[in-house]
């Protein structure tokens, strides 16, 4: 669990440092009409939660077919604001690391 926590942190971290300054405002609303409106519109569900440092939640949907995928912040206060999407989202195996030597 905890290696997933930190995954999610240093994709925050990751999307945060390459969303250039001039981009348009982050798209917002209730997190619910957020959901279902990814779902309509691109079957897109949860796979992945996190709690970040400051109270926020921020999650990772993608379709099943991992055609699209977004990252969405919910702050403490409420909003939940779509951080970033793409494409072709790819799942990667976990390594089992055995005893140190």
């Amino acid at each position: 669990m905890w290696k997933k926590l930190s995954l999610m942190a240093v994709m925050a971290g990751a999307v945060a440092v390459a969303i250039p300054e001039t981009q348009a405002s982050p798209v917002c609303g209730d997190r619910s009409k957020v959901i279902d409106s990814l779902s309509a519109k691109y079957s897109e569900e949860p796979v992945a939660v996190g709690v970040t440092s400051n109270g926020g939640v921020i999650e990772v949907l993608k379709a099943p077919d991992g055609q699209t995928w977004t990252i969405l912040f919910t702050y403490p206060s409420g909003p939940s604001c779509l951080v970033a999407s793409g494409e072709a989202w790819q799942d990667l195996e976990a390594k089992i690391k055995g005893p140190a030597a």
